[in-house]
């Protein structure tokens, strides 16, 4: 719509057939409107009346699309009895609609790749110092480059240059209705839970202005309100926007809404703060996630039996989309970064100089581009598993990525681009291949086999785009690092003429018969033509097939070298000046599940591990550094980076900590721990704490690491090698890495400490276990979908109370 300076108000309302209608109002009878669209024709008409709605049509339009985002300009003339007035815009002809799955626009399912700008916390300033028009759209133009066609403003309206942009590159925007003077305020609204709350003058104005932009795609109330849906405001909010405008989308709350409520036209859920791998790689295919939300109906939702449990399966009857996903963080590259605002003249955000004091402070200075590389290496993977299991998911529609741009208040980095929207270590090219709009994907499990094993790889496309392909060639091939080619295969005439999900076909592969381990690439692709129509690759790891040990057969061995995971028994080793191995597994560092333990005689400080990602600020996993050249030469296969090649060692870890150990150590895989502090930590509603604690971020962790104890030497793991009990490949492969190496000449640590010193250090840190803050101890925890009421309760308590 526009308004012109008496109140007159315009807006063109279209369909796909072209058929429209131009509706004016004005406080004077209007007595003639004169309409001309540019490339659609001429149209008039006479009335005496305050309220007109004159017809029109396109013939032959040409839609507005995602990928073909064509506009019509107009020019209107209105007479009235108190004068002649002209107004000029643009609008585009599209229809939007929903299939019980996906939004269809012109009748097309879209799978929704979302991304979230808006709020403070998830925004970022025109740091380039660009026009508004250029800002706006150099970032659309970034997000579209690495696949995304849709943005959620959170808790904002934008401004109309942002539609204006939007509309002329083509990207789909939803909207939360939250006045400009209404700040949001993400810690204080998850204890109020918002408000629903839509002021009818704010709600008329954001009508009139943004009517004609074929961007705007959903209304939304607000973000995350609890006990919220199908109550009598709501439904007053969406008679009141329907009447104003019933074609666009609807949602009362951006997550937390109950299941079956009416007035809403999709629906978007908050699907947990897990992972989807491991244990919870089918966290997108149900729906027991969900059942948090609660239901309308009075029906139960979980019930209780005789040493069983019973959850119902939710039913979706609109299009759902994942909340708020992927917001895995990881390092930035702060002295670039600081360069980039003094470039720019603007001024540096307060925590870029605080990271690199902090950063020299803790003597990472000569390692910190590597461990940045690691971190983003380790996001990279996170991100492509994450989006992979979305797009084969039988529930989705889409989803809401957290976010594209990393923000320039907050410390920590969860974008794809930087904050001035400048392409940041991840190339699109690379995200296209799980972020496009045909998406090829294989279900390919934790990705380590043993040698000889045959593997059945199911294999699925995604196809949301607007070709006409109807079919293609498949292909794949199966490459160890050397170069060799193990595997190979094609498919041809494959159907895709289809859209949305669909599987193509599946492989069974023979893995490779490789001497200790090796990392395989997995490559499949779709072409038609001549050319590839889609392709997408996989790192696999594949090992030798041994002797079954058992665990407590390994940590048992005591002759020439010992390896045990009783620290007294390693202490004796040491004394006579063996090789010892200590694999380090204690409950002192899960004593979250039983908060009355007793303190141990001997501990190292240690953090109990998850094979995820940080979540925000939840969690401590930001990859890891591997020494390649040792692993490798004694068989145990491995890139210089953290990778899933680790993902069984170290899920239920033991990752020490060595800030203040006694002496520098060697690393054989070192862990990175995130930069930026627990939200709550800071918060002056809570913990009130510094911004930032050098004993609670960025420390010095290890999973494997080496030293000379006296007369001894000292190979600590905190790996997780229980695997050996079920025979997993990586844990077998990382038991004769440990025998090879500690026999072999080239296990000779060069620092050490005396052996009565290492006991003063490790009975000093059994005093008190280490606690994590708020946010860490539920990543830890990893058993709940979200944090329930109790769980902060108790979280506090354990945090400020002396664990006993």
């Amino acid at each position: 719509m526009i308004t012109l300076r008496d109140s007159k108000i315009i807006n063109l309302t279209t369909k796909i057939s072209g058929e429209g209608i131009l509706n004016v109002r004005s406080k004077s009878p209007i007595r003639r409107i004169h309409l001309k669209i540019s490339g659609g024709g001429t149209f008039e008409t006479t009335a005496c009346a305050c309220s007109v709605s004159m017809p029109f049509k396109v013939e032959k339009p040409r839609l507005w699309s995602v990928n073909v985002p064509n506009l019509y300009t107009y020019s209107v003339v209105v007479e009235t009895e108190d004068g002649v007035e002209e107004a000029e815009g643009t609008f585009g002809i599209r229809e939007l609609s929903t299939n019980g799955k996906e939004i269809c626009l012109n009748g097309t399912p879209v799978y929704v790749r979302g991304y979230i700008r808006g709020t403070t916390a998830h925004d970022h300033q025109n740091n380039g110092k660009l026009t508004e028009e250029a800002f706006y759209r150099k970032n659309i133009r970034q997000a579209k480059k690495f696949g995304f066609n849709f943005v959620r403003f959170h808790s904002v309206v934008p401004s109309e240059t942002f539609f204006k942009v939007a509309d002329e590159e083509g990207m789909l925007v939803h909207i939360e209705l939250r006045p400009p003077h209404d700040i949001y305020n993400n810690l204080e609204e998850m204890v109020t839970t918002g408000t629903a709350i839509v002021p009818e003058d704010f709600l008329q104005d954001v009508v009139n202005r943004l009517y004609n932009h074929p961007s705007l795609t959903v209304y939304c109330i607000g973000n995350e309100i609890k006990n919220l849906g199908g109550t009598d405001a709501v439904g007053e909010i969406y008679r009141r926007i329907k009447a104003l405008d019933d074609t666009r989308l609807f949602l009362d709350t951006c997550a937390w809404g109950e299941n079956g409520r009416p007035y809403i036209d999709m629906d978007v859920q908050h699907l947990s703060y897990y992972f989807p791998f491991g244990a919870h790689a089918a966290m997108y295919e149900d729906t027991d996630n969900l059942l948090v939300v609660g239901t309308r109906a009075n029906r139960p939702l979980k019930t209780e039996g005789e040493n069983a449990t019973v959850l119902r399966t939710l039913d979706f009857k609109v299009p759902l989309f994942a909340h708020e996903v992927c917001h895995y963080t990881a390092l930035r590259d702060f002295k670039a970064l600081k360069q980039k605002f003094i470039a720019h003249g603007t001024p540096c955000p307060w925590w870029i100089d605080e990271e690199l004091k902090m950063i020299e402070a803790k003597g990472f200075t000569e390692e910190y581009d590597e461990m940045y590389k690691a971190s983003k290496h380790f996001q990279r993977e996170c991100w492509k598993t994450a989006y992979e299991a979305m797009r084969t998911s039988r529930l989705l529609g889409g989803f809401h990525f957290l976010q594209f741009a990393d923000t320039d208040v907050y410390e920590n980095s969860n974008g794809l681009v930087d904050c001035f929207d400048d392409d940041c270590y991840i190339q699109a090219e690379d995200v296209l291949r799980f972020n496009g709009d045909i998406v090829l994907s294989a279900k390919v499990g934790n990705r380590l086999f043993a040698a000889g094993e045959t593997v059945s790889f199911p294999v699925y496309v995604s196809n949301c785009g607007e070709d006409c392909q109807q079919v293609a060639d498949f292909s794949f091939t199966l490459v160890g690092e050397s170069g060799a080619t193990y595997a190979k295969g094609e498919m041809q005439n494959v159907d895709v003429s289809k859209k949305g999900l669909f599987q193509v076909c599946k492989v069974n592969i023979h893995m490779p018969m490789v001497k200790n381990s090796e990392a395989l690439t997995l490559t499949m692709r779709l072409t038609a033509q001549g050319k590839t129509y889609t392709e997408n690759r996989w790192n696999l790891w594949v090992y030798e097939k041994r002797p079954e040990i058992r665990y407590n057969d390994f940590v048992s061995i005591d002759g020439e070298y010992v390896i045990t995971d009783d620290i007294e028994k390693a202490f004796d080793g040491l004394s006579k000046g063996k090789k010892v191995c200590l694999v380090y597994r204690q409950k002192w560092t899960r004593h979250l599940l039983d908060k009355q333990m007793q303190a141990p005689k001997y501990a190292f400080k240690a953090t109990w591990n998850r094979f995820k990602p940080v979540i925000w600020d939840r969690g401590t996993n930001y990859g890891g550094i591997c020494d390649r050249q040792t692993l490798q030469k004694h068989g145990f296969t491995t890139g210089e980076y953290y990778d899933f090649n680790y993902n069984v060692l170290s899920e239920d870890c033991d990752k020490i900590i060595l800030d203040d150990f006694p002496c520098k150590v060697h690393n054989l895989l070192s862990g990175i721990d995130k930069s930026c502090r627990d939200r709550f930590d800071a918060y002056r509603g809570s913990f009130n704490l510094p911004e930032l604690m050098y004993d609670r971020t960025l420390r010095r962790f290890s999973y494997l690491f080496e030293l000379q104890v006296g007369k001894g030497s000292l190979l600590v793991c905190g790996l997780n090698m229980t695997g050996l009990d079920q025979n997993e490949p990586s844990t077998v492969a990382m038991a004769a890495f440990i025998q090879s190496y500690l026999q072999s000449e080239d296990f000779a640590p060069t620092t050490g400490i005396p052996l009565e010193t290492l006991k003063a250090y490790m009975a000093e840190c059994a005093k008190s276990p280490v606690k994590e803050r708020m946010m860490t101890q539920f990543w830890q925890l990893d058993d709940t979908p979200v944090e329930s009421k109790q769980y902060w309760v108790d979280s506090r308590a354990y945090l400020t109370e002396e664990t006993k």
